[in-house]
């Protein structure tokens, strides 16, 4: 996994990183969808404090689910949730 996204990264005062889930295929926002709801449950049960979840249509067979979290959450999210992608956001 590649680690450049895991640099510091300050926004006002919280450092915030996003999370990506890929999928592709003829069902690919409707899968992106699901997994979106096994995010939410969990970060319930995990307490993780999530900035904003959310789903994007890329292209017509590719879609992505996503999480923003503050930076101190990554490593443990990392190892737990294996994304595909993550991004440092300005």
């Amino acid at each position: 996994m590649v680690n450049y996204w895991l640099r510091n990264c300050q926004i006002g005062n919280i450092m915030k990183a996003k999370l990506v889930w890929s999928f592709s295929g003829e069902g690919a926002l409707k899968i992106a969808e699901h997994h979106l709801i096994h995010l939410k449950e969990y970060s319930k049960r995990e307490k993780v404090d999530v900035i904003e979840f959310g789903t994007e249509l890329q292209t017509e067979f590719t879609a992505v689910s996503f999480m923003i979290v503050e930076r101190e959450f990554v490593n443990d999210l990392r190892h737990s949730l294996k994304p595909h992608k993550g991004f440092l956001l300005e």
